[in-house]
């Protein structure tokens, strides 16, 4: 930072390395003073970051004490200290730091932090003086922020924001921040996700699974995705500001979804096959050998000459099946949801079932054998949701599962069934908050496109956020994630990925972005494995 003062004016220039330059001052001017500060950041290995190249990441570590002098390297990948290159006729500076969120708004503030005496670089000019401060701490919460360990050296940060140095009001130096500055994959951009989410209603017209009122549910989801864009802000990603995701608050579908094949996915023996939607009986008649496929494509055919489209949608085939079942998702010519009730089968082999959602006694939820499929109740109520866009993340929020046990779980894309990138979470995964960080953590399983947990076949590391049983609401509970999960979430689902649910976000001036589009729920599903038929 040079700066000149003299007779009430002020010149300055704010730069990224020390340089030469001159300054024409006129010859009648009063004296001025001149003073010449280079303020940067240095990694735990020494390195100085470029400012114009690099970037400020998120803590990826619990807390631990700081190294015991200021020139003393450190493992911490994260931290940064400040560093000031001053000459020889100045005054050591005194520096503060606070956090700028991606809107601009301050976020955390060091007023002070103290600066040590420290060997300058090869490269600094003769005579120039070095110091830095203790490695600062980027945190994503204030429960990381707390902890007596290091809350005089952590700021609370988020991605897309920045980290400002500052001197008696003056700005010296500005950071950004985005994800790690070194992975398997190279530096990692801030990445944004889209997600969908959705809190269903107890029963049509209801109180919603959470908040109380549908102002409360739309408000505590907020919370919660606010909480889970932090967490992952480590990786880079963020799902954008939470007050403009759309969430919305809709009943439980009707029964809309007729399952052929399920669970064992039988051939037909042959037989009839009679289902009531909306009060209008059609027949199918089934021949024998004839797959669930063969027979649910038929089905729809006979209920498109009804008047109604039909969705089709096969799903993966489970532990013990023969095949996989498929199901046909009906609906009226305007879009809406048709109503469907199975009459009668005729067929001894071919499984017909007619999918419905009841809360009262829980969502039924998938076991090890069908987790690749889901149940036919939670295939009901994710179908009646899917946008046909594979790129996007379904959040739905139930009251409860069945059984008790389960708060939360996900679909993901390796399962290669219709049911994919879908994350189903229920009121106690919401209660938990900060001991489980549940929707975080099915959100990983959804991003690293990974079904198990790390402690499932290695060590149990209980302050990961995909260990799979830890419950601590403390910074060394299951909140971390380490640099090869960030890596395979840019593999599995970054920009160049198969079905890529991240795209860059590149970091432009801080300010507002623009408002997601509201959720739409289309007429068909044109982008997922599923045909629609009829419709017309």
């Amino acid at each position: 930072m040079q700066s000149w003062r003299g007779s009430g004016l002020h010149a300055a220039l704010l730069g990224i390395a020390v340089c030469t330059f001159a300054v024409t001052v006129p010859a009648n001017a009063p004296a001025a003073e001149v003073d010449e500060v280079q303020v940067g950041f240095r990694d735990g290995t020494g390195k100085d970051i470029d400012v114009a190249l690099e970037r400020a990441s998120l803590e990826r570590t619990p807390p631990e004490r700081a190294p015991p002098t200021a020139d003393a390297k450190y493992e911490d990948p994260d931290a940064l200290r400040v560093t000031a290159m001053v000459p020889p006729q100045a005054a050591v500076p005194s520096l503060g730091v606070e956090s700028l969120t991606a809107t601009g708004t301050k976020l955390d503030r060091i007023p002070e932090i103290a600066l040590e005496s420290v060997t300058c670089p090869p490269l600094a000019p003769a005579r120039f003086r070095c110091f830095a401060t203790v490695p600062l701490r980027f945190v994503v919460d204030e429960i990381d922020r707390a902890h007596p360990v290091v809350e005089a050296r952590s700021l609370r940060a988020e991605v897309g924001g920045a980290i400002v140095v500052l001197s008696k009001g003056r700005k010296l130096q500005t950071l950004r921040v985005a994800g790690p500055r070194n992975s398997p994959v190279g530096p990692i951009p801030r990445l944004r996700a889209t997600l969908r989410p959705f809190v269903l209603r107890n029963v049509p017209g209801g109180g919603p699974a959470i908040g109380g009122n549908d102002a409360g549910a739309m408000a505590q989801l907020r919370t919660e995705l606010a909480l889970a864009s932090a967490v992952w802000g480590q990786c880079g990603v963020t799902f954008g500001p939470a007050q403009a995701l759309d969430v919305r608050v809709i009943d439980p579908p009707p029964p809309h979804l007729v399952a052929f094949g399920d669970d064992m996915g039988l051939p037909a023996s042959g037989g009839e096959v009679r289902v009531r939607i909306d009060g209008r009986e059609v027949t199918l008649n089934t021949r024998p050998r004839e797959s669930a496929d063969r027979a649910a494509r038929e089905f729809a055919a006979v209920a498109s000459r009804a008047g109604f489209m039909a969705v089709v949608s096969p799903n993966a085939r489970i532990g013990p099946g023969a095949m996989g079942s498929v199901d046909v998702s009906l609906r009226r010519k305007s879009g809406q949801l048709a109503s469907a009730e199975l009459v009668n089968t005729t067929d001894s082999t071919l499984s017909v079932r007619v999918g419905a959602v009841d809360f009262s006694d829980g969502l039924q939820h998938f076991g090890d054998m069908d987790s690749m499929a889901g149940t036919l109740e939670e295939r009901t109520l994710i179908k009646a949701l899917d946008d046909g866009d594979p790129t996007t993340i379904e959040l739905i929020v139930i009251p409860q599962f069945a059984g008790g046990g389960r708060i939360g779980e996900s679909f993901i894309q390796s399962d290669l069934s219709s049911v994919r990138n879908v994350v189903l979470l229920d009121r106690a995964g919401v209660r938990a908050r900060r001991s489980s960080l549940t929707l975080a953590h099915e959100l990983g399983h959804v991003l690293m496109n990974v079904p198990g947990h790390p402690d499932d076949y290695g060590i149990d590391t209980p302050t990961l956020l995909m260990d799979s049983d830890a419950s601590d609401a403390s910074p060394f509970g299951p909140r971390r994630l380490t640099i090869d999960e960030c890596a395979r979430v840019v593999r599995e689902s970054g920009p160049r990925a198969k079905i890529p649910l991240l795209v860059e976000w590149p970091l432009g001036p801080l300010k507002e972005p623009p408002r997601i589009k509201p959720a739409r729920i289309p007429m068909r599903d044109t982008a997922s494995p599923s045909t629609p038929v009829g419709g017309q």
